[in-house]
């Protein structure tokens, strides 16, 4: 069953993908043939108006086939026929509906699902600590540092970071209906020797968070994923990182989304897969959309398009590349699995 559902979410960012260009191709006056999701022969197909719409066996992608951008016909509502904005504006759109889904599916995440949010409660004393020092106990209320009252255990965590390690600092808390002072010298994070710390952590409750915050995470959550995603690339380029033994496959994309089902995270991969397919759609290699964008920007650039057996020619080379590339990482992706290894290999804690 959690394949089943790993399946029709990867199937689902494909849908969205290529309604992204469709929809972009309608606005832009463009006729739309057919709109297909998967490869392969038809398992089911219908038109509805002038576009043929299709499901095929082999779910790992999809196409939106258009008059006149691969067939030659001409006329005014053919792809060929439209200025480059336009043309670049429809291949833009499938990436684009992608990044719009990944932080709509990780805000759905975030506004629906309870989140432990912290409050300014102690929940545990750190041994050694300036908490422990004064006499601060598990159960007691913050609320305010050196005289100035505190939002919840953000204005706490700000209005301590404000000091420095070896500061005396006095902190008001609220005790069976009292409130008590508590003055201590701060001591410094032993990660970080120039971060005071108070010594305590916060009880944490299980709240769905405010539509502003959740998408507030949604976005951080998106370029945190991007940033990371950088850094990968960049790592192994320079070699730190193993090519190989990071990247996985169909089979391996469909295990690891499985497992996320089953262990309660399966939109957020869904929204970082979603992040993905849309990055590796505008790598500037045909046939992916980057390297329809390249072209338009030659043609652009050249004053004329590129001839129509060109692109065809290496279009035809780069699916063949894309294909043995889906093969190595399969074919990886079903040893790991076969020998038991991770399908990603879990990094070592810092």
């Amino acid at each position: 069953m959690t394949i089943l559902i790993a399946i029709l979410g990867l199937s689902f960012l494909i849908v969205v993908h290529e309604a992204g260009h469709m929809l972009a191709a309608r606005a832009m006056g463009v006729h739309v043939k057919e709109y297909a999701v998967g490869f392969g022969q038809p398992i089911l197909r219908k038109k509805i108006g002038k576009t043929h719409y299709s499901l095929r066996w082999i779910l790992f992608g999809g196409f939106v086939r258009m008059k006149g951008m691969d067939d030659g016909e001409a006329g005014p509502d053919s792809y060929s026929s439209k200025p480059p904005w336009r043309r670049a504006f429809i291949i833009f759109a499938g990436p684009l509906a992608n990044l719009v889904a990944a932080v709509l599916i990780a805000f759905a995440f975030f506004a629906l699902a309870p989140a432990p949010v912290p409050r300014a409660e102690v929940a545990e004393v750190s041994p050694n600590s300036m908490a422990e020092e004064v006499g601060i106990r598990p159960g007691d209320e913050l609320i305010a540092v050196d005289g100035e009252r505190i939002e919840g255990w953000e204005g706490f965590v700000s209005a301590v970071a404000q000091r420095s390690p070896g500061e005396e600092v006095t902190v008001v808390v609220e005790r069976g209906g009292r409130e008590l002072e508590f003055s201590g010298t701060l001591t410094a994070s032993p990660e970080d020797p120039d971060r005071p710390l108070v010594g305590v952590s916060p009880v944490t409750v299980q709240e769905r968070l405010p539509v502003s915050e959740a998408l507030a995470r949604a976005v951080q959550f998106n370029v945190a994923i991007l940033l990371a995603l950088g850094d990968f690339i960049g790592q192994i380029i320079t070699g730190e990182q193993s090519f190989r033994e990071n990247v996985a496959g169909p089979v391996g994309i469909v295990t690891i989304t499985g497992e996320s089902v089953q262990q309660g995270f399966f939109f957020l991969l869904l929204a970082f897969i979603s992040l993905q397919l849309a990055i590796f759609n505008l790598l500037p290699f045909l046939p992916l959309d980057g390297g329809h964008l390249l072209f338009i920007a030659a043609e652009k650039v050249r004053g004329r398009p590129v001839s129509r057996e060109t692109m065809g020619k290496i279009g035809f080379i780069g699916f063949a590349v894309l294909i043995l590339f889906v093969i190595f990482v399969t074919v990886g992706d079903v040893g790991r699995l076969i020998s038991g290894e991770p399908l990603i290999p879990e990094q070592p804690p810092e």
